[in-house]
């Protein structure tokens, strides 16, 4: 009885772990861009129900500002601390999102794969 157990046991911990490894097919993928320029120094993202689950500060003024957040399947909305409006966009699992900012405009531009 106790072999049973302990097999029983060891299915359920490698079920586990498999089952953990597929966590990131579930998640979908933003990809941010701001360009020429563009001195957004914040950027932070809300659920749709208005929770913010990221911020960043950091890359905002390299030369090429194009950052790439893991996200899990829903509707979000991203805003910067410069002149652009807040941009709603939705995540698919497995797939990416793209948001694209240039100076001179004050929307950001999303596509999806």
């Amino acid at each position: 009885m106790k072999t049973l157990a302990a097999l029983a046991f060891c299915l359920s911990l490698l079920a586990g772990f498999t089952a953990c490894d597929k966590d990131d097919d579930n998640m979908g993928t933003l990809i941010v861009e701001i360009r020429d320029n563009a001195k957004a120094s914040v950027l932070n993202i809300y659920t749709e129900e208005g929770s913010l689950i990221y911020t960043n500060t950091e890359y905002l003024y390299q030369n090429d500002p194009r950052l790439s957040i893991p996200l899990n399947p829903g509707n979000y909305r991203l805003n910067t601390t410069w002149k652009f409006n807040d941009c709603a966009f939705q995540i698919r699992a497995g797939h990416t999102t793209t948001v694209y900012y240039a100076y001179g405009s004050y929307n950001g531009v999303v596509t999806y794969d």
